[in-house]
């Protein structure tokens, strides 16, 4: 089933052009004017995407007078280790000609680059344009589990009919992003619920639905094993049941399953090792008679 889910989101990545920089769901074009006046070293140019903790860098350091570095770095984080991103970084002159541009998927660890290139600048004395295209697609926690990112959205446009967001109902700065084929493949109800949660601007979350535990919900709906307590999981369950995800109540289903044979097993050993101290405090006393 993951399998499934990965092969969804690739074809969905797949349907645009990297060098589309506008189509990233995080993208800026920066037009760098009077290069020859800023001192050196310095950044010049960029942005910071943020995620959870994790800042993202990405902008342009000017060496010297003729020459700039382009980068993208993963700030230090004490919740993600590892990153998996999309990008495109390109150079445009003053009438929109490329000069320079490069792009690529790759994983870095936080705290490193995950992109760095010099570039000579042609003309220092002219205006040059810097745009690039930005997308997270997951983040490895400090629990060494690989999970998606569901912060950022797939496209760049909010209410794409390709996407479901869902929103916290008192704060709706706060959403989650998911592949709609990819839900509908899972859920029975959402296409139901359409008219009850459903706005032109995505999904509403009732206030007594935690957006952690729906965050993680929608990671096990795409088969991400996830850590949880008992509790977490009931109020996971309950989530799925909202949104009839067959997958994560099975999940569920399995889970509590083996945290029950876990809890037989337990009341097995106790039980076993109660009776074996009986025993040795039975031969103790008749051996001190």
């Amino acid at each position: 089933m993951f399998l499934i889910n990965v092969v969804l989101l690739i074809s969905t990545f797949s349907l645009f052009k990297m060098s589309d920089y506008q189509k990233f769901p995080v993208h800026k074009s920066i037009v760098i004017t009077n290069f020859l006046q800023y001192p050196s070293p310095r950044l010049i140019a960029g942005d910071i995407h943020r995620i959870a903790d994790l800042e993202c860098v990405i902008a342009v350091d000017k060496r010297d007078d003729s020459s700039v570095e382009t980068l993208i770095h993963l700030n230090e984080s004490n919740k993600i280790k590892r990153v998996r991103a999309r990008y495109s970084v390109g150079m445009f002159n003053e009438t929109a000609e490329e000069l320079k541009s490069w792009e690529g998927e790759k994983e870095a660890n936080t705290d490193e680059f995950l992109f760095l290139k010099p570039w000579t600048v042609p003309q220092p004395d002219k205006s040059f344009t810097f745009k690039f295209g930005f997308h997270v697609s997951a983040v490895l926690g400090i629990d060494n589990i690989w999970m998606f990112n569901f912060y950022d959205a797939l496209f760049n446009v909010e209410n794409d009919s390709k996407m479901i967001v869902f929103k916290e109902k008192n704060n709706q700065k706060v959403r989650l992003y998911t592949h709609k084929k990819l839900m509908m493949f899972h859920s029975s109800k959402l296409s139901i619920y359409r008219n009850n949660l459903h706005n032109e601007n995505g999904f509403i979350i009732p206030a007594c639905v935690s957006m952690n535990m729906l965050e993680k919900c929608l990671q096990i709906a795409h088969g991400v094993q996830v850590h949880c307590s008992v509790e977490d999981l009931k109020k996971i369950n309950q989530i799925a049941k909202l949104l009839g995800l067959k997958n994560v109540i099975k999940y569920y289903e399995r889970q509590r399953i083996e945290n029950l044979n876990q809890v037989k097993v337990t009341d097995q050993v106790f039980h076993s090792m109660f009776m074996r101290d009986r025993r040795h405090l039975l031969v103790r006393n008749v051996l001190m008679s």
